[in-house]
């Protein structure tokens, strides 16, 4: 969507208001409630509207998963990896979350971003905290490898998960490039210094060199998956070979626990934690103030849908989408 320019001043304009607003709610917090506001803060490690109370946290993670962190120099963008690996983190070391619901729409990503956000489950887990997962329309690679280290794992019946395996994108662009008349020439320290270049055709080494490095991240995947759900490990395997599954085709080789939508995985898990913690708790959306500005800007434009990163922001604040690491778990 393209903003014309009165329009974007008008998205600007509330966006600075609605930032200058915020050193005067504090100071007004401040005069009239210090002593409760010293207390929040020697007792949280995590911001929170609702302050000191006992709560289950929903986090959000949507899109591609991969180690986005410093391309949007302005607001952190909700639901990218970063920040829910903040939040996750966060919420291992502030006592007063007591259990996580993750709530996944992603359909893969990098490796070593999907293996931090499986350890941050992991942590929370350790520290006695409940974590279910609710899968949305896609929760598949790299995204089915992080729901793999919860407690429980919800998906709708159509939901598409599963894609357990491993792989890497290349190209050959020499045919093209001697049409054209382009030489390239290339200086390197060692023969595998340019694997991967799209100059030239791959060599039998350096296929089998990739192929070993792919295989060695299966083995990872198939590894946590395997003590994730408790499966043993030559089982996964049969599961282990790119397929994706229907939320339904899953509950039936175990790969999640039940059927059912965020309402479902919220409701057990307060089940849960009346159980555990024998009291009700108060649930933590865990809403943005990038998804407050949104909705404000788009009843403002007359309910265009606004993109605060794509169509308000210039082109030098904006995240570098273009950019795709080698390998991906997609």
């Amino acid at each position: 969507m393209n903003l014309n320019q009165g329009q974007k001043f008008l998205a600007w304009a509330i966006l600075l208001l609605c930032v200058a607003a915020v050193p005067v709610g504090l100071l007004s917090k401040s005069s009239n409630n210090s002593s409760a506001e010293n207390s929040e803060k020697n007792s949280e490690k995590g911001f929170s509207v609702l302050g000191a109370k006992d709560r289950i946290l929903v986090v959000r993670l949507n899109g591609a998963i991969s180690n986005d962190e410093g391309q949007s120099s302005f607001f952190p963008e909700p639901g990218s990896s970063s920040a829910v690996r903040k939040q996750l983190h966060k919420a291992a070391e502030n006592e007063h979350i007591k259990a996580v619901l993750l709530r996944i729409n992603s359909p893969g990503g990098t490796v070593g971003m999907s293996q931090e956000l499986n350890a941050a489950v992991k942590e929370l887990r350790a520290k006695g905290k409940p974590v279910v997962v609710s899968m949305g329309d896609v929760a598949a690679s790299g995204g089915y490898y992080i729901s793999c280290a919860a407690d429980k794992i919800f998906a709708s019946p159509g939901t598409l998960t599963g894609s357990i395996g491993v792989i890497m994108h290349l190209y050959n662009l020499s045919d093209i490039e001697k049409k054209i008349g382009v030489a390239p020439v290339v200086i390197k320290s060692g023969q595998f210094k340019d694997i991967g270049s799209m100059d030239r055709p791959m060599t039998k080494e350096e296929q089998e060199l990739l192929q070993i490095l792919i295989m060695d991240s299966y083995d990872q995947f198939v590894t946590a998956v395997s003590e994730g759900r408790k499966i043993d490990k030559e089982q996964v395997k049969k599961l282990a070979d790119g397929r994706i599954y229907s939320g339904r085709q899953a509950l039936k080789v175990k790969l999640v626990d039940a059927l059912g939508g965020y309402e479902d995985a919220l409701s057990d898990l307060k089940k849960t934690c009346k159980a555990k913690y024998n009291k009700d708790l108060t649930v933590d959306e865990g809403r943005s103030s990038m998804g407050f500005l949104s909705s404000l800007l788009e009843s403002k434009l007359g309910g265009q849908q606004v993109d605060l990163f794509k169509d308000v922001l210039p082109e030098s604040m904006k995240a570098q989408y273009l950019r795709q690491p080698l390998w991906m778990m997609e």
